[in-house]
């Protein structure tokens, strides 16, 4: 994808009338309007005869919410979120402006490994800001998670510092996943770990991708004792149940789960993922349910798939 440049680099000088941005954007006026007068974007100036005049950052604006909004994001978070990356923005060096996100991997391990939350607040509003949602997610925030991962067990970093890089991007994952539950009109998904699984970090990240796709997700978390997970079974009523486990230990108990789901709510649809069952497929044979795949795009997929069958 060609990078766009960055809305801080671009015309404020007003040229572009209503019609010709609503030809360049797809956005009907009206909308874009609604926008001015409920939000403050974009800001056309007006002609001494009262008419708007857009400019090339304003169209660039309108763009960026159109496409926020047609990924499924509420208008009203979207501008919250461009009011973060402009902010991240004004703060960048005019050279790294059209970093690739390879680049932005490196940079924004090594402000995670440093204790920097600022500037990894900054790149993360960069990389959203030039490229597209689940794209970040995959190429930028997945990888650097793993490689702070392997820099602990390589012993290049501490505990401590492994723990700030996956603390701050809990926090980053679940905002986005408040931000997109507020359109949930799909089935009722119930998604943690395995009961003795302490890393959360892939299922929220899969949280994510459900709830950008309209499901509506239960998040619970790690380390989810069977009798809890179907006490809320019986409560939520959910239409399915996916769990993750990262271990060999993790998978055996969660075939203990997954039995007495098949046995208490036969009706709940189990599905199941983990990097355990990518390494050692074999897991997966006594394992009663759907394996979910070995990425996010694919437990989508395999999601959307199973809810059309009938229970």
């Amino acid at each position: 994808m060609a990078i766009p440049p960055s809305l801080t680099q671009l015309s404020l000088a007003p040229v572009f009338n209503t019609k010709a941005v609503a030809l360049e954007t797809s956005v009907p006026p009206d909308t874009f309007r609604a926008w001015e007068r409920r939000y403050g974007v974009p800001c056309p100036q007006r002609t001494q005869g009262g008419h708007r005049l857009y400019s090339e950052r304003d169209i660039a604006v309108i763009r960026w919410l159109r496409d926020r909004t047609a990924e499924g994001m509420n208008i009203s978070h979207a501008v919250m979120l461009l009011s973060n990356v402009l902010e991240g923005e004004e703060t960048l060096p005019a050279a790294n402006i059209t970093r690739g996100l390879d680049q932005l991997v490196q940079e924004l391990t090594r402000t995670l490994t440093s204790f920097d939350a600022g500037a990894s607040d900054r790149l993360l509003s960069e990389a959203f800001s030039l490229h597209p949602f689940e794209q970040v997610l995959l190429e930028l925030i997945q990888p650097v998670m793993v490689e702070v991962g392997e820099r602990w067990h390589r012993g290049e970093i501490n505990i401590a510092s492994e723990h700030f890089a996956t603390e701050f991007m809990r926090r980053k994952l679940a905002s986005l996943i408040n931000i997109f539950e507020s359109v949930a009109t799909r089935e009722t998904i119930i998604v943690g770990c395995a009961p003795n699984e302490l890393h959360d970090m892939g299922i929220l990240f899969a949280s994510l991708f459900l709830v950008r796709r309209g499901w509506k997700v239960i998040y619970l978390g790690a380390r989810v004792p069977i009798s809890d997970l179907l006490e809320t079974i019986a409560k939520v009523h959910p239409d399915m149940v996916c769990l993750s486990g990262t271990t060999v230990e993790a998978a055996h108990s969660m075939q203990d789960v997954a039995v007495a789901i098949q046995k208490t709510h036969p009706q709940i649809r189990f599905g199941y993922g983990g990097r355990i069952f990518n390494v050692e497929p074999s897991l997966r044979t006594n394992m009663p349910g759907f394996f979910l795949g070995h990425d996010a795009r694919e437990l989508i997929e395999n999601v959307a798939t199973i809810l059309a069958r009938p229970a």
